[in-house]
């Protein structure tokens, strides 16, 4: 490992002839993809490559490379977790609207909005997220969702004011500041 922190080119092609076949099988075994163990083994040689003072000398130096690929290896699997929910969205979002086209695609846009305004309005504070219930997917009036929750009118309007700045602050983090047209300060 001296040898390659010192850039020794026929060090690093020795311990990869010797290390490269073993550290692609424990990988392969892993994943189900040749083409991603032989990635995710070239990952964790150039790691082990570029980095080595990091190995220590306290277990075996294997040990150590398989270490590196366990990581490689999690990360492959949280990118294909992601991917999979991306393609059965996708093909849900197919199923629900047909054809993949431009309309779709709107669709699409406006499904991941609906979702973000879900997920902001869920951090509300209890008496906003009421009031925005209460009014907004109730359609209660003023009048009547201040009565059913017991507050002025004057505090639920409060509320809404609030409760609707906080989901724009919400969608802007979300999205970008652009996403609603600017900032509105």
């Amino acid at each position: 490992m001296n040898r390659i922190a010192d850039r020794d080119d026929q060090a690093s092609r020795r311990l990869y002839s010797v290390y490269q076949p073993q550290l692609f099988a424990y990988v392969r075994y892993r994943v189900w993809s040749d083409m991603s163990a032989e990635e995710i083994t070239m990952d964790s040689l150039f790691i082990a490559f570029s980095k080595p003072a990091a190995y220590n000398g306290l277990s075996e130096f294997s040990t150590w490379l398989c270490g590196i690929a366990n990581n490689r290896i999690r990360q492959w699997q949280r990118d294909m977790a992601t991917e999979l929910e991306t393609e059965e969205l996708t093909a849900a979002i197919a199923d629900k609207h047909g054809n993949l086209d431009w309309n779709v695609l709107t669709g699409i846009e406006q499904d991941e909005a609906t979702q973000a305004i879900l997920v902001c309005i869920d951090k509300l504070p209890a008496s906003q997220r009421e009031a925005i219930y209460r009014t907004a997917v109730e359609e209660e009036g003023l009048a009547e969702a201040s009565r059913d929750m017991e507050v002025p009118e004057g505090t639920l309007k409060s509320r809404l004011f609030h409760a609707r700045q906080r989901i724009r602050d919400c969608l802007a983090r979300a999205f970008g500041p652009d996403y609603l047209g600017g900032n509105r300060g």
